[in-house]
């Protein structure tokens, strides 16, 4: 037999068995013949590499190792899940799914939560090509090289030229993970701490030879647009399990909510003797088609839910409690522990939340406190156990001002967290740069996140102002900026210092003042010394402006630390004011929104709008006035005409705007 012949025997022999125990759970032969089998056609294959295909079983030894992930974007976006903690929070989803539907009974599939990593799979002509991590849920990692290496995920499917997108979860299997932290411990490596942290290390490996030799496995649950001619998840199942997916033998089809109840009573009966880890089930309607009429949200369905277990929960004593400063600028007060393991991860901090969540639970220095992970993974404290007759530390008050650059904080209109409101703060001027030089702010071209965050970690800059101090030996010294970046970059910060008013207070980020509020604060006091001037009762005659902002954007102009941010931008060279024009007067008081692909960028529509006196808002709802369809304008013009929102081309839009 000839080499090529033997190697394509192998292959067809070892997808058979690969098959037949992932998506079976049965094996024709012993673990010890199916090596011998592998080991005989990676031998084949080093000696003929020309017969090598990219999807033969051997590719799940690993590859050459990265330097770093690339990016994959996900369409549609990879949605997360709403959350039930309880029986009512269950049946108020089921009774929002029936009136959406306007039905009195619904089927749902019912699946246990794994507790592992999403995993987006791409098939091209039946072949894996290309694998990526959620991420955000519209943009992950390509971590292909890894997942071929995990032999539950076929390389080819069980199905003749199909091109289809599956998602599913990785993760460890009890006995595997108990497998590979025995095997650490034997070589003098650390165990790892729990399986879905080891399943994510894992999977993101640079060199995906480590991923091979960690027993990680693959249940698929989803496709990225249903396939045709199948109607119902329990449908979907059937047809992955055909095309060599592992399928979770626990999923179950509920017809009633009773029946779902009944499911997570018995999930939690015996997750403890599950052969994987989960955190909880998620419910789906099983219909495709009533799933569509439900429709999503931004970022989750309405028609699934996630119904998670109760949280282990274990006692310490909280030591103090402090004060920790987001990018954001938000202060969040965290509860610094005694050390307590709660599901299997040591704990020594836990968010506290905000002020009043702190004066709710009545938490104190010294008490003894109850302890969970929320959602299994982040840590929080529950409540507060007074120790009897012991006198307690004081009740704990949010500061005054910031406790790392000691600028003045507030508390925007509608929350109940407090941010530092200095944008050149040490804690958030990474954050603060990204949004100075943003499209909607002052658009400075090349300055990105991954520079801003070179420019504060080389501390060439600390401030917004800092910006224009640049030196360009300095710059160009920076790793990937070369002469011509820098060039154009400095021509960005030049042409910045002379945006209009209202870009510069967008840029400021102060809270509560966003693109609406700037355009309507600039258009009424026109210059920057003006708006310094302004007491609170002139900005509170401004459209839309409250006491809460009022306050927060006097504080922001008199206050020490942060009307020296104004003072450094003026010496740089700024003198923002805004020229006003009587255009647009026929977009007065329209609320809209845009879709599709537009011909001009759709940032300027959306400042041509607002500079039209229109509101613009991201989605439809039976407050919106006006919809602007692109090209390939595809739900939200449905919505809107359903709704008899009043639709304007792109060409019509534009006379509108500057008529």
């Amino acid at each position: 037999m000839s080499p090529q012949q033997e190697i394509t025997n192998l292959t067809v022999l070892i997808r058979k068995y690969n098959r037949q125990y992932y998506s079976g759970d049965v094996s024709e032969i012993t673990d010890g013949e199916y090596d011998a089998l592998m080991n005989r056609l990676l031998f084949l294959e080093r000696e003929n590499p020309e017969y090598c295909s990219v999807d033969s079983p051997t590719a799940r030894v690993g590859s050459a190792p990265l330097t770093s992930f690339s990016g994959v974007i996900h369409d549609p976006p990879m949605l997360s899940l709403s959350n039930a903690f309880s029986r009512d929070d269950f049946l108020s989803f089921n009774s929002r799914v029936l009136n959406l539907l306007k039905l009195d009974q619904v089927k749902y599939s019912v699946e246990p939560k794994l507790d592992g990593v999403s995993l987006s799979l791409v098939y091209e002509n039946s072949v894996l090509v290309r694998a990526g991590t959620r991420g955000d849920g519209i943009r992950g990692e390509d971590v292909t090289d890894n997942a071929r290496t995990i032999r539950s995920i076929p390389l080819r499917l069980n199905a003749h030229r199909l091109s289809v997108e599956i998602r599913g979860e990785v993760f460890f299997t009890v006995k595997n993970f108990k497998k590979l932290n025995r095997r650490r411990e034997e070589s003098g490596e650390s165990p790892f701490a729990n399986p879905r942290n080891a399943t994510s290390g894992s999977l993101r490996q640079l060199d995906s030879t480590v991923t091979s030799l960690r027993p990680l496995s693959f249940m698929a649950y989803a496709t990225g647009r249903y396939p045709d001619g199948l109607e119902t998840q329990e449908d979907l199942f059937k047809k992955l399990h055909m095309w060599g997916f592992m399928v979770n033998r626990q999923n179950r089809i509920c017809d009633t909510p009773e029946q779902v109840i009944a499911a997570y009573n018995n999930f939690v009966e015996v997750r403890a003797d599950l052969p994987m880890e989960i955190d909880g089930m998620v419910i789906k309607l099983d219909s495709f088609s009533q799933r569509a009429e439900a429709g999503s949200l931004s970022r989750a369905p309405r028609w699934a839910t996630a119904w998670k277990f109760h949280a282990e929960e274990m006692s310490t004593t909280l030591i103090e409690i402090e004060i920790q400063v987001g990018r954001t600028g938000r202060l969040t007060p965290v509860a610094r522990l005694e050390p307590v393991k709660v599901g299997g991860v040591i704990v020594t901090n836990a968010t506290l939340h905000n002020q009043d969540e702190v004066i709710r639970k009545d938490v104190r220095p010294g008490d003894i406190v109850i302890v969970r992970r929320a959602g299994d993974v982040i840590p929080e404290v529950v409540t507060s156990l007074p120790v009897e007759g012991a006198a307690r530390a004081k009740a704990f008050k949010m500061p005054g001002e910031c406790p790392v650059c000691k600028g003045p904080v507030v508390k925007p209109d509608g929350e109940v967290n407090l941010y530092c409101i200095n944008p050149s703060c040490e804690a958030r001027i990474r954050r603060s740069l990204e949004h100075w030089a943003s499209r909607k702010a002052l658009d400075i071209e090349g300055l990105g996140k991954k520079l801003c965050e070179q420019l504060v970690d080389a501390g060439m800059v600390n401030s917004i102002a800092g910006l224009y101090s640049l030196k360009y030996h300095e710059l160009t010294a920076l790793e990937r900026m070369g002469e011509l970046k820098a060039t154009k970059l400095f021509a960005a910060l030049e042409k910045s210092r002379t945006i209009p008013l209202s870009r510069f207070l967008t840029g400021l980020g102060i809270p509560g003042v966003g693109e609406v509020a700037s355009r309507d604060i600039a258009a009424e006091f026109r210059d920057l010394k003006t708006l310094g001037d302004a007491s609170e009762e002139a900005l509170l005659e401004v459209k839309g402006i409250g006491p809460v902002t009022a306050s927060s954007i006097r504080e922001f102009f008199t206050n020490s630390v942060t009307s020296s941010v104004i003072e450094q931008l003026v010496k740089a060279g700024f003198n923002p004011v805004e020229e006003v024009s009587g255009k647009g007067i026929s977009l007065a008081g329209e609320i809209m929104v845009f879709t599709g692909t537009l011909e001009m960028p759709r940032q300027k529509a959306k400042e041509l709008a607002m500079g039209a006196g229109a509101k613009v808002t991201s989605s439809i709802t039976g407050k919106t006035t006006l919809l602007v369809a692109g090209k390939n304008a595809g739900s939200k013009l449905v919505k809107a005409e359903k709704l008899g929102v009043r639709v304007l081309s792109e060409k019509e839009f534009l006379e509108s705007a500057v008529n």
